[in-house]
């Protein structure tokens, strides 16, 4: 009778799980890269502000992840833009998505983030190419260059699928690594 009460106590003492949301049902949160260090490992901000300022940190340590990729989201983007021809537009949207994903399989850590970043600082990118090139300076378009492809490219490219392709690949990443691992191994056999 006492190892009832015991498990009716242990019952009542463990908290219950809460339900999953519609998202996590359908991609249930991936587990870290094994073998990879705590990304914020020397951060130490305790303020209001926590998650904001992680990701500012996250950028700051590791700025490859995002502005690597978005050198060839700029070129894609400026290459859709004045190609006439439906193929090798789709082919430069279609590089423009691999550097999205680029981002999101190198910032493991917020893949969203970095390929939010990267469609923001390609975009910057492809603004000052656009306000340089010969012609816009004399005739004094080149600030009006730079604002329809920053606005344009952020709000309708960045937005919408930059992040959301960068968020998918460093989930897949991280997904594959739990596929990989050793324990998994053992378990199936």
């Amino acid at each position: 009778m006492g190892g009832g009460a015991d498990s009716a106590d242990a019952a009542e003492t463990a908290p219950a799980r809460p339900r999953p949301s519609l998202l996590n049902s359908i991609f249930p949160p991936a587990p870290p890269l094994p073998n990879k260090p705590d990304p914020l490992l020397g951060f130490t901000y305790r303020g209001p502000l926590r998650s904001q300022v992680a990701w500012l940190y996250l950028l700051a340590n590791n700025p490859r992840a995002w502005l690597l990729p978005a050198i060839p989201w700029a070129a894609a983007q400026t290459l859709t833009m004045f190609t006439p021809l439906a193929l090798p537009r789709l082919i430069f949207q279609m590089a423009g998505v691999a550097a999205a994903l680029a981002a999101g399989w190198i910032g493991w850590q917020k893949p969203w983030l970095f390929g939010l970043m990267a469609a923001v600082a390609g975009s910057i990118i492809q603004g000052i190419f656009l306000a340089l090139v010969p012609g816009n300076l004399e005739r004094g378009t080149a600030l009006e260059w730079f604002n329809y492809a920053v606005v344009v490219a952020i709000a309708q490219l960045g937005l919408l699928y930059a992040a959301l392709m960068a968020w998918y690949a460093g989930y897949f990443r991280r997904r594959l690594a739990a596929q990989r691992s050793p324990s998994t191994r053992q378990r199936r056999r």
